[in-house]
């Protein structure tokens, strides 16, 4: 008589996090304490505890059997203002009618400056193999595929942020996502979500959200074309806002040492920006282009090099902490390393450039055209 096959071994359900602290020196110390531009870590010459992040998943498994999988991400920290959700911790810290970060107008803009909390994701995804190779459908608040940089600390290159990543895009969705695995290459992903970065929708009227994923034969390719559209505005079903991202990852030689990732994203929104001459409502466009190259010296030493252009054609995505808004370029060159002095704890040096075209004064209360920034976080993972 045959022996009994083994059972499979469930998935296992895995618990871990990092805690994510840093420091930014602004060399023209600005009375006002802010870093325009550098984002999450924005406050100059200040402790920033910008994540405590905790993460409970089981994985899906790709395999030959229908099988259910789940996530859910909790964080505190100051970077959880940024994140929240509309309608989910959004009035956790109190609101700042300066801070520009919200999605209901001034009333509801968040302050910024106090150590917020949040859940980032929380959704049950189930994986169907029989439809091509495999489908997978997702339901609850998740991180979006609009843009490069990921959004948890703990995964990003740099300490400081893009313009693109929390100016430019969104961060999460709420709502229903199905991912096709057309083939070993290609991956296509569609659905409805309530919005961009709103649990409860400021509207009623749904957006699309949705992506074209495609991988390499030999994995050293990866090439993302992301894209959300629908309205956003407070009370309006009808303006629709279209933000559409392009990132190609490329690894230049055969081991990975060197890593190329460079992309950008063209946002769009009907009625979002005033006439300065009439007064009426018009058009508004903003658009990124992103360069990142990265050298892996050996497991403890990483090298990178970002270069951005970011462009706000009305103002009407850099009218944030405290600024008015301005239709000008935004450039930024980032200088940093990775460090692993052992194997929990990573240090990110970095030491970045920005500056603006034009009559825009941004940086140094508001006096200056460029700024320079130096910086360093810590990431403990457990």
């Amino acid at each position: 008589m045959p022996a009994p096959s083994p059972t499979p071994t469930p998935p296992a359900v895995r618990f871990y996090g990092w805690i994510q602290q840093g420091f930014t020196a602004n060399f023209d110390s600005p009375r006002d304490r802010v870093n325009f531009g550098v984002n999450f870590n924005w406050r100059s010459n200040d402790y920033r505890l910008n994540q405590v992040y905790f993460i409970l998943d089981n994985l899906l498994e790709h395999e030959s059997a229908p099988n259910v999988g789940y996530r859910i991400d909790f964080m505190v920290g100051h970077d959880a203002p940024f994140l929240a959700a509309n309608g989910l911790f959004s009035s956790f810290t109190g609101f700042d009618p300066s801070s520009g970060f919200g999605t209901n107008g001034p009333e509801s803009y968040r302050n910024v400056n106090r150590i917020g909390i949040d859940l980032p994701q929380f959704y049950v995804e189930v994986h169907l193999p029989s439809l091509f190779s495999g489908v997978d459908f997702r339901l609850g608040k998740f991180y979006t595929y609009v843009g490069r940089e990921v959004y948890p600390g703990g995964d990003t290159d740099f300490y400081s942020r893009t313009y693109e990543n929390i100016l430019g895009t969104p961060f999460t969705h709420t709502g229903f996502l199905a991912t096709v695995h057309a083939s070993p290459q290609w991956d296509v992903i569609a659905g409805v979500v309530v919005g961009a970065d709103v649990f409860k929708d400021n509207n009623s009227a749904p957006s699309f959200h949705g992506a074209f994923i495609w991988n390499s034969a030999d994995k050293r390719y990866n090439w993302t074309t992301a894209w959300i559209t629908g309205p956003e505005q407070p009370h309006d079903n009808h303006d629709d806002r279209t933000v559409a991202s392009s990132y190609l990852t490329a690894k230049l030689d055969k081991d990975g040492n060197w890593l190329l990732s460079a992309g950008g994203h063209y946002g769009f929104e009907q009625n979002a920006a005033v006439d300065p001459m009439t007064g009426a409502r018009k058009d508004a466009d903003w658009y990124a282009l992103a360069a990142n190259l990265f050298y892996s010296v050996n497991e403890r030493w990483r090298p990178g090099f970002r270069f951005e252009w970011f462009r706000d054609d009305e103002g009407t995505r850099t009218a944030v902490l405290g600024r008015p808004g301005f239709a000008a370029s935004f450039y930024d060159a980032t200088l940093g390393a990775t460090w692993k002095p052992w194997g929990s704890l990573s240090l990110r040096p970095e030491i970045r450039f920005d500056w603006v075209t034009g009559s825009a004064r941004p940086f140094d209360d508001q006096t200056a055209r460029s700024q320079l920034t130096a910086a360093v976080d810590a990431i403990w993972r457990f």
